[in-house]
């Protein structure tokens, strides 16, 4: 990671107007009819997911009273520019605001996938070129997200001051790939399509979830009514999934002209390399987290990666990166990731997390007077604190744990749960459990599951962290949190115990033991570990070794 950007040097920039020749003054059309949510709202409640609200700025041109009233009745941020000149009002925000890395919408795509900008985001943190285009690919129209460097759009020079240039922001960036490198990524989360996507002949990008006219608008409503009840969040997975089960929707708005340029064309030869990893619904979503995020890692320096939960020996002779614990497969070069039968070395093996079957002396380095702990999680994890700690909360990530295993927790945190009372031990204000089975009372705050960038937001917002040994202890102890363990096995026992003898984390103990815990652990973590996100490198380091 570069280690430059900071959180207020990326925003999102939509772009809105009123004037519409298709569909007047559709952006601010209710979706679904009835509702008093529009477009806008739709769009700012997801950007929400990953940005501060001070890096969400609509840009509206300076004759569109009615919008100005409407985003002012909201709160939310806009800046005003030229109507016809769309890139010249890009340009003015970008140097009002002093963005470095901009995200460009537009108002007429209420559904933006959010996952999308999640892993453009990771992206943006490591890239390094001062001119470069990035964006996703496959993705169906409308629903994607593109990103540029500041310099990327104030770049002028003979042949990028026509007049399609002032219309369409980033044209005169995408028509120039010698000289803004040109980022287009797969989405790591919607590689489990690919096998209906490749039978069925269907393309997301004929997927039409942006509204030009009213047939398309129809469809958006339609699919507001399906999918937001359960999910307000929907993305790109629930979108092609409600394709699988009514193709027939999508027929709506099929025959709706839309405007394309030709542009150079840019494909490079790339590496392959296959990452498998643990099934979510056998080893639990940490390994799927990170190896998505190691798939972005890769593919920025030139690596076709393909996601994969089963091994297919047609495909032997691919490099393959190996996140599946102890599984071994037959496979010439190998890389594995936690694989108590291949320890960490120079080669081809690391952790992730650090085990007690090898000494910590093996995986930590003297570095002066502190020592570094190699670890691997997203880059949004580094980015910084996102929102202000909250005196008296505490988060408790149980995954998939049971119902009784839920109520041995929650019984354990409502002893030192108490109202507006100060005491001798901790006192939580509030308890929030993400995972597990719904708590039986109204004290302990729920989540099933949420986004990893909410996740990160609501980690950041807590005093304690209470988890057993996983990830979610990385990232919190690479935070500075008060981070304390939990034994929900055998194994996870024995790595709580590892964890408190040699990382300083306190350990509270199996569920079954939590009753003789009389006082909550209220302490940071050892100040002699810096946790050092930079396990991806030996990675890249042994593919290009293979591969050059």
């Amino acid at each position: 990671m570069s280690g430059t950007l900071s959180t207020h040097e990326s925003f999102a920039f939509i772009q809105a107007r009123l004037g519409s020749t298709r569909f007047p003054k559709k952006i601010l059309k209710p979706i679904p009819e009835g509702s008093d949510f529009t477009f806008l709202d739709h769009i700012h409640r997801r950007l929400k997911t990953i940005f501060d609200e001070s890096q969400i700025v609509f840009l509206i041109p300076e004759t569109d009273e009615e919008s100005i009233q409407f985003l002012k009745s909201r709160g939310y941020q806009y800046f005003l520019g030229s109507e016809l000149d769309v890139r010249d009002r890009f340009r003015k925000a970008a140097k009002h605001f002093g963005a470095k890395h901009i995200f460009r919408l537009t108002a007429d795509n209420p559904f933006i996938d959010i996952d999308s900008i999640r892993y453009l985001y990771e992206a943006i943190l490591e890239i390094k070129e001062k001119y470069y285009s990035l964006s996703m690919t496959g993705l169906p129209l409308g629903m994607g997200v593109e990103c540029f460097s500041a310099e990327s759009l104030y770049y002028q020079e003979e042949g990028t001051d026509l007049e399609r240039h002032k219309e369409h922001v980033s044209l005169h960036i995408k028509e120039f790939p010698e000289i803004h490198k040109q980022y287009r990524l797969s989405p790591p989360h919607l590689q489990e399509f690919q096998p209906f996507l490749e039978q069925t002949n269907v393309l997301h990008s004929k997927l039409r979830i942006t509204v030009d006219e009213e047939k398309d608008y129809q469809l958006i409503c339609e699919i507001a009514k399906i999918l937001e009840t359960s999910n307000p969040y929907f993305g790109v997975k629930e979108i092609l999934s409600l394709y699988k089960s009514n193709p027939k929707l999508f027929e709506t708005n099929a025959e709706v002209a839309q405007v394309a340029f030709v542009l150079p064309n840019v494909q490079t030869p790339k590496r392959k390399v296959n990452i498998l990893y643990g099934n979510p619904n056998e080893y639990g979503f940490g390994h799927f987290e990170r190896c998505k995020s190691l798939s972005i890692y890769l593919q920025l320096y030139g690596y076709e990666v393909k996601l994969i939960t089963s091994f297919d020996d047609s495909e032997k002779n691919i490099p393959h990166i190996f996140d599946i614990r102890e599984k071994e497969f037959f496979v010439k070069n190998s890389y594995f990731i936690d694989n108590l039968n291949h320890p960490p070395n120079n080669k081809n093996a690391c952790f992730f997390l650090p085990h007690p079957s090898f000494p910590i002396s093996e995986t930590l380095m003297e570095d002066s007077s502190f020592k570094k702990l190699s670890y691997y999680s997203s880059p949004l994890s580094e980015v910084g604190c996102r929102t202000k700690t909250i005196p008296g909360k505490i988060l408790v990530y149980a995954g998939q744990l049971d119902e009784i295993q839920s109520i041995e927790i929650d019984t354990f945190l409502l002893r030192f749960y108490h109202e507006g009372n100060e005491g001798e031990t901790p006192v939580f204000q509030s308890i929030l459990r993400i995972g597990g089975k719904e708590p039986k009372g109204p004290k302990i705050q729920y989540l099933k599951r949420i986004s990893y960038p909410e996740f990160l937001r609501e980690m950041d917002s807590s005093e304690w962290i209470c988890t057993y040994f996983g990830q979610t202890m990385m990232e919190a102890a690479a935070k500075g949190k008060k981070v304390s363990l939990l034994g929900i096995s055998e194994i996870h026992s024995k790595l709580g115990q590892y964890a408190a003898s040699e990382l300083g984390i306190p350990y509270l103990g199996t569920l079954k033991e939590l009753n003789s815990v009389h006082s909550f652990p209220d302490k940071t973590i050892s100040n002699q570990i810096k946790y050092v996100r930079d396990a991806h490198t030996p990675i890249l380091n042994w593919l290009n070794s293979i591969t050059s």
